[in-house]
């Protein structure tokens, strides 16, 4: 069984709480090996893939935890991670996808239905609703793997597109850029 554990972590955004998180995980000689971290509304929300020691391993880390919470009033979940998940590498985006447009209800949908149908994999979404004039103005951006269906693909959101009444492009990234 490995040393990797998922953590999830959420909590009021206030300056600090990268700090505070770290700062836990150092004092156990926890590794932090991939994050993904934002807000959200006055909220702040962080995923990572942490190598624990030997020495103290999961139950070292639950009462670290369990400290942590009391002292930030964050909220954390653990989830040990099996030797095969350990091992398996994300994909390793070729474009990004960008949607705009007034917001609506079915936008996160239709794109990511598309994409699912092509069997395209997300590698990160993102999305965002900002004021505008004449409304509130909807924005999305995905960094997805589509190999060589990048043509294919930008057919199929033009038509998603026209029928949804947004703004969809796709942006062949650069490998020299990643």
């Amino acid at each position: 069984m490995s040393n990797f554990v998922l953590l999830s972590i959420s909590g009021r955004d206030r300056p600090g709480i990268v700090r505070d998180v770290a700062e836990a995980l150092l004092g156990m000689q926890a590794n932090i090996e991939d994050s993904s971290m934002t807000a959200l509304r006055g909220r702040f929300t962080m995923m990572l893939i942490v190598e624990l020691p030997e020495e103290g391993g999961l139950a070292g880390l639950r009462a670290a935890l369990a400290d942590l919470e009391q002292r930030t009033g964050l909220t954390l979940q653990s989830q040990p991670l099996s030797d095969e998940e350990v091992a398996a590498q994300a994909p390793t985006p070729d474009c990004v996808v960008t949607v705009s447009g007034a917001d609506k209800p079915g936008i996160v949908h239709a794109v990511t239905e598309c994409l699912a149908a092509e069997s395209i994999s997300i590698v990160d979404l993102s999305t965002r609703t900002m004021e505008a004039e004449g409304g509130e103005m909807y924005m999305m951006a995905l960094e997805v793997r589509a190999g060589e269906q990048i043509e294919a693909l930008s057919a199929k959101l033009g038509d998603i597109s026209r029928r949804i009444h947004v703004d969809i492009e796709v942006h062949k990234l650069e490998t020299n850029i990643i």
